[in-house]
């Protein structure tokens, strides 16, 4: 968990000590990407069943604790379905660039890169915060840890470091956004509304500031 941590804060220092002794991706994902994920997640989930969520500037409305249930799960599995699929993808392109870098190494770089768009989800759970500057502050960070990790972990030239660069982060940001964008329709009503409650649960309700 420290690892992901330290990342944000000094990308390049701790790129630089993981290269000494790179962890299987196993370990990354049930050490450090899933415990962080169910806390995280967790804590919006509570916080949008105590203090509700604002839509399109209106009145805040409670959330229903099965709808806030529905939105986590399904923004933890998407999210970490598009972690998988992107470093298949990263190996995949690295292969036609003449790298033979693991999946592992891949798989870690783009889960390590997505993590701060899921570690803003502490923001989002504000009500006050808007939720795509949330999301647009994890974009940021997610540049800022792709850039030095691909650098010193698949140690590549310099234009094809730049082509991988621009892959990776391209990937992360349209595969965020587009999930952010769902789960914030499944939390509205207007997508799977069936799947946990039927007959929907939100209601109106006075107790936050709009955003």
């Amino acid at each position: 968990m420290l690892r992901a941590l330290n990342l944000l804060f000094s990308p390049e220092a701790e790129w630089q000590k993981a290269a000494l002794k790179p962890p299987h991706f196993a370990i990354v994902l049930f050490i450090s990407i899933l415990p962080l994920m169910a806390i995280i997640l967790g804590i919006e989930g509570w916080s949008l069943v105590k203090y509700g969520e604002v839509f399109r500037g209106l009145a805040p409305r409670t959330i229903s604790f099965e709808r806030a249930v529905k939105y986590e799960v399904f923004y933890g599995a998407a999210s970490l379905l598009a972690m998988l699929f992107g470093g298949r993808l990263l190996r995949n392109v690295g292969r036609t660039f003449n790298l033979t870098s693991t999946y592992s190494v891949c798989f870690i770089l783009i889960a390590f890169g997505y993590f701060p768009i899921i570690l803003v989800r502490l923001m989002d759970a504000l009500p006050q915060i808007n939720t795509w500057i949330c999301w647009a502050v994890g974009v940021v960070l997610a540049f800022r840890i792709l850039y030095h990790g691909i650098a010193l972990w698949l140690r590549p030239e310099q234009t094809k470091g730049f082509g991988l660069l621009l892959v990776s982060f391209v990937y992360i940001v349209v595969m965020s956004a587009l999930i952010h964008f769902a789960a914030i329709q499944m939390l509205q009503g207007r997508f799977l509304k069936n799947v946990f409650e039927p007959q929907g649960a939100i209601t109106p309700s006075l107790s936050a500031v709009a955003k």
